[in-house]
């Protein structure tokens, strides 16, 4: 019987009564429905396989992987890992019963400093006084449940600011819970706990989470063992105020009837020497090349360009342009490029001359951590030269704790004797580093001058000096403008102690752009730079690094109005945004009105005036400028004074839409965001709690934006 008869031809599709139970062609149509060509053939082949394809996935191919969540697991938290209990919980008070620990020591850290000073407070707890503490990152753990920390535990935060008064990545969690304890009726009783904040004071909200974690735990009757004490790094004091906070803190632990132990030294890693051959360099896969934030990999970028902004005396400002050529690196405008430098030749000479160890400068050694938890520093093979100049810190200043460390191993008992002296009597040492700069080397030749320091193990020494770390700089080139070229815009820092002799402290990675830069002016630097990379001899054409990305970019719309203020170097970043502007307008866009303010010494520390002025022409006047010279004569003004003077007309054009940007020293950007506050409480007639909220939204709609440093 015909079920379905319908022809493709048929003038009036529309049904008929019994068109709905006709289902099945008849062969004229399956012979019509054929394919009529090998095109028509393989169009059918593709659609059927694409069609089982799609019915078989998940169930005879790519099958959900059951073990893809480790792809979103911390690694701390793995399966495997020493910390196997994070899997099954995050109640810290569970933690500390099942791991019979006396307490718990809760970093957050963003650059990795707090995380650092809580690895070694847990150490010393267990050395100095058998106190089973428990190093925890904060985000390991769920902040609601500190509050059942029993009365015979008790807990040590260290915690950090950066930015506007910002907690660390890792201690969000904790932060959202304080902020939120009104709302919760938070009660903790149990608690008993003691607290150290790192922050700098040239920053508006210094260490504003350290107050704000104080705050909260009083007001839910949390009892704190002693009070508070805050690191400030505006001068470079927070290692030795973190000692002088351990101190009080190891007097309460004596208090609470723990006895401290004289302490031995006991090496965390093994160092052995081996016959096997390496060249007398250095390689980019060390485990300092490669921290965390990095947000590219680290490269060796050629030289292009380097010229003298301007030079004073010892004051030297660099130009330098890199070539990212095929290093396979792109940055965008406003990002950061990170230099890692080279320690100077004579200070390397200077540390392995002290300590007797010429013999094997270019000796390969590995090295082993004792545990997992000990984080390498070192290329798994490696030299002491190698190591000295291109891994570790030799250049830094030495905390008033290594002084203590050191001395026990000193050759003569008079050395130990002047080592203990600095060591013990914070005042006496802060004398000492303000005259002279201290570093490792030069604090073993001061106390004892005659005699090498053999006795100090190479482990002592690799454990107790930092990872050499890349110093960040705002790029001053537009990637719009320059896609493959980098501009780095660089003070060459000395600064000058006022010692019996006079001694000079030469900014590590700023005298080392200078020298790699061959400027006539790097012969004055004094610092003999021996690069070497792989295999290959580079003689200044290279040097390392990486790039980080920002928040600190230009608005989409080329016609949005800009503030920008800067100080010194902080106008590196605004050369960029002008060249971007400048290049946009030259092909036809239309562009907002640029306000620039710029202060420096006087006009013939303008870095890039004549650009600035260029620009202007291009931009039609568009291009506002306004100077504040700190030593012209007459006056002095400085940015935030100029800011107070057109303090109406940038609330005009923040009000109408503008992005305002400020680069440079904390400091100056403290000063400019009170003068505008000022202003803005007395135009709108607003309080203090009214005009915060006012410049936060503006920071959120990220309409005000800052990039600055300490």
């Amino acid at each position: 019987m015909e079920l379905f008869n319908v022809t493709l031809d048929t003038p009036d599709l529309r049904p008929d009564a019994g068109s709905f139970i006709q289902a099945v062609p008849t062969s004229q149509d399956l012979r019509a429905l054929q394919p009529r060509s090998f095109i028509d053939g393989l169009a059918l082949f593709i659609f059927l396989l694409t069609s089982l394809g799609y019915v078989t996935k998940g169930r005879l191919w790519d099958k959900p992987d059951p073990h893809y969540y480790v792809y979103f697991e911390k690694p701390q938290a793995a399966k495997g890992s020493s910390n196997d209990k994070a899997n099954s919980t995050r109640d810290i008070s569970q933690w500390l019963k099942e791991g019979g620990h006396d307490c718990v020591i809760f970093w957050g850290s963003q650059s990795g400093t707090a995380e650092r000073f809580a690895e070694a407070l847990g150490r010393e707890c267990v050395a100095c006084f058998g106190i089973n503490a428990l190093v925890a990152d904060l985000s390991d753990y769920d902040a609601e449940s500190i509050a059942s920390i029993r009365k015979d535990h008790f807990a040590i935060f260290l915690l950090s600011t950066y930015g506007e008064g910002d907690p660390s990545d890792n201690a969000a969690g904790f932060w959202d819970w304080l902020k939120h304890f009104g709302d919760r009726s938070v009660k903790l009783g149990n608690l008993r706990y003691a607290a150290f904040g790192l922050g700098n004071s040239n920053y508006k909200y210094y260490n504003h989470v350290l107050n704000v974690a104080f705050h909260a735990f009083n007001t839910a009757e949390a009892v704190s063992l002693m009070p508070p004490q805050q690191a400030d790094d505006a001068n470079g004091g927070t290692e030795e105020d973190l000692q002088s906070w351990k101190d009080d803190l190891f007097a309460l632990f004596r208090s609470l009837g723990y006895e401290q132990k004289s302490v031995v030294y006991q090496a965390s890693i093994d160092v052995e020497f081996t016959a096997e051959p390496i060249g007398n360099c250095t390689t980019i896969t060390s485990p300092s090349h490669h921290p965390s934030n990095t947000n590219s990999a680290v490269q060796p970028l050629t030289v292009k360009n380097a010229r003298e902004l301007f030079a004073k005396g010892d004051r030297n400002c660099v130009h330098m342009e890199l070539d990212l050529g095929t290093s396979g690196l792109g940055y965008k405008t406003g990002d950061h490029i990170a230099v890692w430098p080279v320690n100077p030749d004579d200070e390397v000479d200077r540390l392995i001359h002290v300590l007797g160890l010429q013999s094997r400068r270019n000796e390969s050694f590995t090295v082993k951590p004792n545990s997992e938890t000990t984080k390498p520093k070192l290329p798994s093979l490696t030299t002491l030269a190698t190591a000295f100049r291109h891994h570790l810190d030799i250049c830094g200043s030495v905390a008033r704790k290594i002084v203590l460390e050191v001395a026990q191993f000193a050759p003569t008992p008079q050395a130990k004797a002047t080592l203990l002296e600095f060591g013990q009597n914070r005042h006496r040492y802060e004398q000492l580093t303000s005259n002279t700069h201290i570093t490792l080397a030069r604090l073993l030749h001061l106390a004892c001058p005659t005699e090498s320091w053999c006795n100090v193990p190479i482990s002592f020494v690799i454990e107790k000096l930092l990872p050499l770390q890349p110093r960040y700089y705002s790029i001053s080139s537009s990637s719009v403008v320059s896609p493959r070229t980098i501009a780095i815009t660089a003070l060459v820092v000395n600064k000058t102690l006022p010692g019996e002799p006079a001694s000079i402290v030469r900014g590590l990675t700023s005298n080392y752009l200078l020298s790699t830069s061959k400027l006539l002016a790097a012969t004055a630097a004094g610092t003999a730079l021996n690069r070497c990379i792989d295999t290959e001899t580079l003689q200044g054409a290279k040097i390392l690094a990486h790039i980080r990305k920002s928040k600190f970019k230009l608005p989409i719309a080329s016609s949005t109005p800009l503030i920008l203020v800067s100080a010194g170097t902080g106008f590196a970043p605004f050369r960029a945004f002008l060249q971007e502007r400048a290049r946009v307008h030259m092909i036809g866009k239309d562009i907002g009105k640029i306000l620039l303010f710029f202060g420096c010494r006087n006009n013939d520390d303008f870095i890039y005036r004549k650009e600035v002025e260029k620009i202007q022409t291009q931009l039609d006047n568009k291009l506002e400028v306004v100077t504040a010279f700190s030593r012209a004569g007459g006056k002095k003004w400085y940015v935030q004074d100029r800011i107070g003077e057109h303090a109406l007309r940038v609330l005009e054009m923040l009000e109408a839409g503008a992005n305002m940007y400020i680069c440079g020293k904390a400091s100056m950007a403290r000063e400019v965001d009170a003068k505008l506050e000022t202003v803005v409480g007395s135009t709108k007639g607003i309080g203090e709690q009214e005009v915060k909220a006012w410049t936060q939204a503006l920071k959120k709609r990220g309409k005000w934006k800052a990039d600055v440093w300490g």
